[in-house]
């Protein structure tokens, strides 16, 4: 059994909100890994346990190297649960492989002003900032001892790639949403009769100069 943990800064134009809309968004998520190279939905296996049977289950397939030159594909299913703050994940994989996962956004959120966040004991060797968002990994595998070392070494190689994908794209996102913002505010104004510098505005409360 292989348990650890993996933070990664977030970026301050990255709000809570949008990182969490991106680990709720599963399709993008199992997207966003290297490994994969299909997924559709699928139903609970039979073995499901009783809490995770009315999660939402996926097929997925890896493309895997094994050996320098030697690759084979790997089928297995998921589930996914969303929580508040991310994501937890059930791999249940062949050989005896599962995997437990939990993202999370912790930190607090700089712009929005949220104070700062108590930190736990034993993380300040693991890169938590002080101030700002950041994504939490907690992984708990258990697989072959002999497959140990290879899974963990293809997992953390893939994820690495998956979170610098999904930061990329969780601040393409937010930056989307100010745009739309600064449009739609652009469009109020407009409406209210506020042109130019010279302020012509038709609101009751204020009159031009």
């Amino acid at each position: 059994r292989s348990v650890y943990t993996v933070v990664t800064p977030l970026p301050a134009t990255i709000s809570r909100e949008t990182a969490v809309e991106m680990l709720h968004s599963h399709s993008e998520m199992i997207e966003l890994n290297p490994l994969v190279i299909n997924h559709q939905r699928c139903k609970p296996p039979p073995n499901a346990l009783p809490d995770e049977f009315h999660c939402l289950w996926y097929e997925l397939t890896d493309r895997v190297t094994y050996l320098p030159g030697v690759k084979g594909q790997v089928n297995y299913k998921a589930c996914f649960h969303d929580l508040p703050r991310g994501l937890q994940t059930h791999v249940y994989a062949p050989a005896g492989l599962e995997i437990k996962e939990k993202w999370s956004i912790g930190g607090n959120d700089v712009v929005m002003g949220e104070e700062r966040e108590h930190q736990e004991l034993g993380f300040s060797d693991l890169g938590v900032p002080r101030e700002g968002l950041y994504l939490r990994e907690d992984v708990d595998m258990n697989c072959n001892v002999f497959l140990t070392n290879f899974v963990k070494k293809t997992l953390n190689k893939a994820h690495q790639v998956l979170v610098d994908r999904l930061v990329v794209k969780a601040d393409l996102a937010d930056d989307k949403k100010y745009r739309e913002g600064v449009r739609r505010g652009s469009v109020l104004m407009g409406a209210s009769g506020a042109t130019g510098l010279g302020l012509t505005v038709t609101s009751p409360t204020i009159t031009s100069p």
